[in-house]
C-alpha cells in the first residue's frame, strides 16, 4: 500500500500559496492537508475565504483528502514552535512542509520547525513571493553535532573549492585515506559533500549546506 502524504501548510488570505505547491508536488486520494492559522484568524473573511477555496479545490479534485487546521497563538512563538513539531511528528504519513503564506506570526515557528524536526520531513515546499513560483528547500542539519576531526575534513572539502580526491585530503590533513572516507561517508549522510567514482579515485565536492555551515562557523 502506498504511503499518504501529510501537507502541513501556512496560510493567510491566498490560498494559491497552499493549493500551486500541493498540486505541484501531487495530490492523492487519502492525502491530508493542514492548513495552520493564527489562533484569531477565525472572524476574519479574507482569511476564512482563503481556506474554504482550499477545500473547494480539494472536494473537486481529491474528494478523500481531509482538511484540517491548527491554530497558532501570534503571541508565543515557542509554544507555536512546539505545536508545530508535535503535529510534525504525530504523523504517521510523509509529511511535506509547505511555507506559503500567513502571517509572519505564525511563519516564523513553522519555519523554525523545519530546522528542529528536520529529519520527521519528508520535504519542504516554499511559495516564492517574488515570482510565484514553488521550490523544493534542503534543510541542513545544523542541529546534530559533527565531530572535530570530521569538521576538520569538511572544513578541507570546502577549502580546495573544487571536486577533489581522498588521497589529496588524506594528504593535507596528515591522515589515514580510511579515516578520510569514514569521514566523507558521514558528511555525504549529512548532505554536506557529494562523491563520484571516476575510475579508481573517489572525487569528492561540498554542497551548499556544507559551505554553509563552514562558513558561519555552525560547529
Amino acid at each position: 500500500m502506498a504511503r499518504m502524504t501529510t501537507f502541513i501548510a501556512t496560510i493567510g488570505f491566498d490560498s494559491t500559496r497552499v493549493t500551486r505547491p500541493v498540486l505541484t508536488y501531487g495530490l492523492e486520494e487519502g492525502d491530508e492537508i493542514v492548513l495552520v492559522q493564527p489562533a484569531d484568524d477565525g472572524e476574519n473573511d479574507r482569511s476564512n475565504e482563503a481556506r474554504e477555496d482550499v477545500r473547494r479545490m480539494v472536494t473537486e479534485l481529491q474528494p478523500n483528502v481531509t482538511v484540517d487546521s491548527v491554530a497558532l497563538d501570534p503571541e508565543k512563538f515557542y509554544e507555536g514552535i512546539r505545536q508545530s513539531i508535535d503535529r510534525i511528528k504525530s504523523e504517521s504519513d510523509d509529511v511535506v512542509l509547505v511555507l506559503g503564506g500567513g502571517a509572519r506570526d505564525i511563519y516564523l515557528p513553522v519555519s523554525f520547525s523545519a530546522f528542529l524536526a528536520r529529519d520527521e520531513i519528508h520535504t519542504v515546499l516554499q511559495f516564492s513571493d517574488i515570482t510565484g513560483s514553488v521550490s523544493e528547500i534542503q534543510i541542513p542539519n545544523f542541529v546534530d553535532p559533527l565531530g572535530d576531526s570530521v569538521v576538520e575534513t569538511l572544513e578541507a572539502i570546502v577549502d580546495a573549492d573544487e571536486e577533489t580526491s581522498l588521497t589529496f585530503i588524506s594528504n593535507t590533513l596528515d591522515v589515514a585515506k580510511s579515516t578520510v572516507a569514514r569521514h566523507v561517508s558521514e558528511l555525504e549522510e549529512r548532505g554536506f559533500v557529494r562523491s563520484e567514482k571516476h575510475g579508481k579515485s573517489k572525487m569528492v565536492y561540498p554542497t551548499e549546506e556544507g559551505r554553509l555551515a563552514i562558513d558561519i562557523n555552525v560547529f
